[in-house]
């Protein structure tokens, strides 16, 4: 069956694009469409091109390393091309309606493995380049970009064990951001994180930080930023595994 670029448009659910960070809405789910199109009418599986993600993501990640100014190019290029395909699989399994476990797991292993090494690798490009507040050479870059690699690769760690440990509940109910209430706290650190994280803002940055060599301002905000978010998840999901056990205990 070929598909056309209308019929892969329609495809994606409503709820599902309000849900994603305005860098999203606004170039990545549009120019997905286009690479939709031609993966799937050259025969591709969502499986493999979630695996050709984990490949470009990783080659941002020593492109940035390597810090070159054409590295650079390349690096930057290459992780919003991740992000693209991060959404072209997804694209894919809808059309095709094959969504299984496998899939999910192979798209989740793709943003692990770059959530793991980007930062690192932009410290290490700031480190090597220099930036606006500090000269090359300066380690506090490399120790920021780790730092902020651990938090947020900890904090969906978190997340993920709490989900597990929910879904063996006999009262599990599981959360739909769709009928969150728009004031919750739930709701408003959920947006902060697609805004302000690797799928919303993230994006434009390096290309600007790449334009004013200033990567080292960009290690230091995400290790604020991610700091902030495993100390954020790791207490709220503490209290809500304490008042599940005070409730079982009366």
């Amino acid at each position: 069956m070929k598909f056309t670029y209308q019929s892969i448009k329609e495809s994606l659910p409503v709820k599902k694009n309000s849900n994603s960070s305005w860098w999203v809405k606004l170039w990545v789910r549009k120019i997905s469409f286009l690479f939709t199109y031609i993966f799937m009418n050259l025969g591709f599986s969502p499986n493999a091109v979630s695996i050709v993600s984990i490949g470009v993501a990783l080659n941002s990640c020593i492109c940035f390393m390597i810090s070159s100014p054409i590295a650079i190019v390349i690096a930057v290029i290459s992780i919003n091309f991740w992000l693209i395909l991060d959404c072209v699989d997804g694209n894919i399994a809808r059309c095709r309606k094959k969504k299984t476990i496998y899939g999910e797991f192979v798209d989740d292993i793709g943003g692990y493995y770059t959530v793991a090494f980007v930062y690192l690798a932009l410290g290490v490009c700031a480190y090597n380049c220099g930036g606006m507040l500090v000269d090359s050479g300066n380690k506090w870059m490399l120790v920021s970009g780790g730092i902020a690699s651990i938090c947020d690769i900890l904090a969906r760690l978190i997340n993920k064990d709490y989900v597990n440990f929910s879904k063996n509940r006999v009262d599990y109910v599981p959360d739909d951001y769709r009928t969150e209430k728009k004031k919750s706290l739930s709701y408003i650190r959920r947006r902060v994180g697609k805004e302000l994280g690797i799928s919303g803002v993230f994006m434009p940055l390096t290309i600007l930080c790449g334009i004013f060599n200033s990567y080292d301002l960009m290690v230091g905000f995400y290790l604020i930023f991610n700091g902030i978010a495993l100390l954020s998840t790791t207490v709220i999901y503490i209290y809500k595994a304490d008042k599940y056990d005070r409730k079982e205990s009366i």
